[in-house]
Order: structure tokens, then sequence, then C-alpha cells
């Protein structure tokens, strides 16, 4: 065991310091000056000794508040341990390294359970609080930016559209009544056979999906399903959810960024890669097959339609219309049992 360990001494209530060294005799630690005058002394029970962190200098303080600070960390702990005291500071460091632990794992946790549920739940509540100005400028915004990116001007025939807004309101007269609106654009060769529902009400249908589709009854499910994404507020959830979660890491991460500002600009993204959530997808399913059998049509249509535009796009890498969505057979073969049910 060393005989003493150098430090720097500092003095009571003064800024003042000075090089110096400690020893520890009978129980006892002493702080000397180089002539060896004593500066500081007490019982090892009367002075607080820091926790030790890696190589991190560490206090002894002493009752008179002096204090002595050290890098010899090993030379200390066995003192401390010759004192009986190397233990218990042992002990302490372990319960604190638990304590830290078990905070930390509380903390992932809660942190996982709050965006899991807490933020969604949340969300709901909020986008059904939302004023009717709201959804109609964030409506107008998403459709105007996809406008300028991706579609172009329907080039579907005036008649077949009256047509197809026609069958809606025949097929679902209730919904007359409501704010939706039917639009039709042409989808090129970024977006192709798909439709979207906007959060005022709005909802899209590319030329390229009215040509996929192969009867009536699969366009009403297409819309069927759609509306769901409406009447749940869907895209809107999604918007706020993405929202919070970006201000979240914003929280924790610390990065400075137009937070809102961006999450704002991705509102069109959402609607341009069908970027629901699995949840939303199947709400949005069980909506449809509700609507579709009170109207005496076969929810097995919404199912053909998806198989429809699953061989349209594919599942390649560059078209991630599916990405988030359920697997089409599981949506399919859901679709199929909604037929069976009385």
């Amino acid at each position: 065991m060393k005989s003493e360990i150098g430090g720097k001494y500092q003095y009571p209530g003064s800024s003042r310091s000075s090089e110096a060294k400690m020893v520890f005799t009978e129980g006892e630690f002493r702080v000397l000056d180089e002539e060896g005058n004593q500066l500081a002394g007490a019982r090892s029970r009367e002075v607080k000794v820091s926790s030790r962190l890696g190589s991190v200098p560490r206090m002894v303080r002493f009752p008179d508040r002096s204090c002595f600070e050290t890098p010899d960390n090993d030379g200390l702990d066995e003192w401390l341990k010759a004192s009986g005291r190397g233990s218990a500071v042992l002990s302490v460091l372990e319960g604190k390294l638990r304590y830290a632990l078990v905070l930390g794992l509380a903390t992932i946790l809660l942190l996982w359970a709050f965006v899991a549920y807490g933020i969604p739940s949340l969300a709901k509540v909020a986008a059904h609080q939302l004023p009717r100005d709201f959804l109609d400028e964030a409506s107008d915004f998403t459709l105007e930016t996809l406008d300028d990116l991706v579609l172009e001007p329907s080039q579907l025939e005036e008649d077949r559209r009256k047509e197809i807004r026609s069958l809606v309101d025949a097929t679902f007269p209730w919904k007359a009544d409501s704010d939706y609106q039917l639009l039709f654009r042409r989808g090129g060769e970024d977006l192709g056979a798909n439709a979207f529902a906007l959060p005022n009400g709005v909802i899209v249908f590319t030329d390229e999906l009215v040509g996929l589709l192969e009867s009536d009854e699969e366009i009403l499910a297409v819309f069927a399903h759609e509306y769901g994404h409406v009447v749940e507020r869907h895209s809107l959830r999604q918007f706020l959810q993405d929202s919070a979660v970006t201000v979240l890491s914003f929280l924790i991460i610390g990065e400075a960024t137009d937070t809102l500002q961006e999450a704002l600009n991705a509102l069109p993204a959402i609607f341009l890669h069908g970027a629901y959530s699995r949840e939303f997808e199947t709400h949005a399913d069980d909506y449809a097959f509700r609507i579709l059998s009170e109207a005496g049509l076969s929810p097995k249509s919404l199912g053909d339609a998806l198989r429809r535009l699953e061989e349209e796009h594919g599942m390649g890498d560059d078209m991630q219309y599916f990405s988030t969505h359920p697997p089409t057979e599981e949506r399919i073969r859901r679709a199929n049992e909604a037929e069976r049910l009385p």
C-alpha cells in the first residue's frame, strides 16, 4: 500500500490551492505541504470521498471544508479499503449502476410506449378536433404540390367522370350530403394507377386506375376504402404522428431544424407513397367491407381491385405503394372472409 499520494490542496472558503500530499496512518487522512506541515486531517469516517469515474481526479473533503484533489484513484481506493470503506464505496457504486440501468431501461420502455401508443392516441383525438379551415388549407397545399410534382390534368372523358360520380352518389346516397368531392387526375409514370384521400374529403382517382379496374363494383370498392381514410382522419393522424416523432427526436437529439415546416412539407409524401400505417389500411378496408355490404355489394370486389393494383405495380423497389400496407394476399383473404359473413 502506498505511503502517500500526490495532489492539490484547496484551502477552506477560498479559491487558493497548492501542491500537497496526503498520507494515511492509523485510520486518519492527513494532508501535508511540501515542508511536511499538516494542512488538514480527519478520521477516515469523517471525510467525504467522491465516487470514482474512470480516470477523473477525485475529491477528498474534510470537515473544515477544505479539499484534497488527487488523480491517484488506485492509491486512494487502497486506503479506503484498508479503512473498511472500500466495500461500502463499491456497494454504493454498484447500487448507482443498478439504479442507472433500471432507470435507463424504464426510460426506453416509457419512450417506446409513448411512441407506440401515446402519440397515436393523442393524434386520433387531435385529428378530430382540428377546424375545417385547417383541413382545407392542408388539403389544398397537398393537392397543389402533387399537381406540380407528379399529377397531370385528367384525360378521362367528361361523361365517364360524371358517370362515376353519379354511381357513387346512387350507391352511397347518404354520402351526397357529406363533404366529399371526387376528382380525377392523370397519374403518369410516377403514380400510375392509384387513389388517395385528402383530409377535407377530397378523393382523387387517377385515369390509370379507372382504366385498370374492370367493373363499377371495383371502382366503388376503392372509393369506399378511400372514404374510410377520410372518416377516420387517417392522413391527418399520420401527419400528426410523424410531426410528434419529429419534434420528439428534436428534443432528444437537439437537432435544430424547422420541424413543423418540414413535417408539413412531408404531407404530400404520405399520399404520394401511400405511407399509411398497416393499422390504418386495415381499418379502411374494414370500413369498405361494411359499407359495401350495406349497399348490397360484394366486399370481394375490393380484393379484386387490390389484386389488379398489385399486378400493375408489382412489388419492386421502384414502387412503394404497398411498402407500408398489409400484404395484399392477407387483405384479399379478409375481403373473401367478409364476403361470407351474414
